[in-house]
């Protein structure tokens, strides 16, 4: 099963996700679509010094064009630059904003553009066979591990529990 999304992804997912198990940009990319990553996000994420080492993840370097980084600047709100630029993205290409961040994701949801959980995307790699659900139960506990602010103990329960349906 391919779902053949286009998906532009926000720091902390990726930054989530690199904790979990980096593999996973190239399994989700095979198996459900592309990772789009826009270059000013890419500073953001200490562990990723350059577009190669990006690209050597499965990711693909999204360069903003000028208008929607003019935009990005202007916007006002509670979201970073960054996340301003993923959700100008999003709208103008039509990808689906991989994004943990509520205020990002309401924005979103405010302007019918797709918007995926973190956990979510590998409960989609999980229903493509792309992961085992042990696997996918694994790299949450170690995103959980790393960012518990965001990802409560709650919210890995419940990840459990969807993840465990698959079997």
């Amino acid at each position: 099963m391919k779902l053949h999304q286009l998906m532009i992804m926000d720091a902390c997912v990726l930054i989530d996700f690199i904790h979990g198990d980096p593999k996973l940009f190239k399994l989700i990319s095979s198996h459900i679509g592309p990772i789009f990553v826009a270059t000013p996000v890419v500073e953001e994420v200490d562990s990723i010094h350059s577009i190669e080492e990006l690209e050597s993840l499965g990711l693909i370097p999204f360069e903003p064009d000028i208008d929607d980084l003019f935009s990005a600047d202007a916007m006002s709100g509670q979201t970073s630059f960054q996340d301003n630029l993923c959700f100008l993205i999003a709208k103008r290409q039509g990808f689906t904003c991989i994004s943990n961040d509520k205020v990002l994701r309401k924005k979103c949801i405010d302007s019918n553009i797709s918007v995926v959980w973190g956990l979510e995307l590998l409960l989609w790699l999980r229903k493509a066979n792309g992961i085992t659900s042990m696997e996918a139960i694994r790299i949450a506990r170690e995103i959980q591990k790393t960012n518990p602010r965001h990802i409560s103990i709650t919210i890995l329960k419940d990840f459990e529990a969807k993840a465990e349906s698959f079997e």
